[in-house]
């Protein structure tokens, strides 16, 4: 099992995190779209098989390790037909003790 670490700009706490994911699940649900959690990156990972082996997805929050979601799928996406990977996480927030 592999884990991934990203840093979680411009929250300053979990609350905060989690009042946002809430939002941008209602708006895509409003616009007709499926409601799912995706953070879109420039790197695919290497490992996947690893990663959706039971990884997850760990939140730095003002430098520390805060949060944890459940990675879902790794799926190609394009931003401006550049190739990205769109990390699909699990809804559910699951706090950890914080570490730096």
């Amino acid at each position: 099992m592999l884990h991934l670490i990203k840093l979680c700009v411009g929250c300053d706490s979990l609350e905060d995190l989690a009042a946002w994911q809430k939002e941008r699940l209602t708006e895509k649900k409003a616009k007709g779209r499926t409601p799912e959690l995706v953070h879109v990156t420039r790197q695919t990972p290497k490992r996947a098989d690893e990663l959706l082996d039971g990884g997850s997805l760990y939140w730095v929050i003002k430098g520390q390790i805060t949060v944890r979601q459940k990675l879902l799928e790794l799926r190609a996406v394009s931003v401006k037909g550049v190739p990205h990977c769109g990390l699909v996480y699990h809804k559910d927030l699951i706090p950890v003790r914080p570490r730096p």
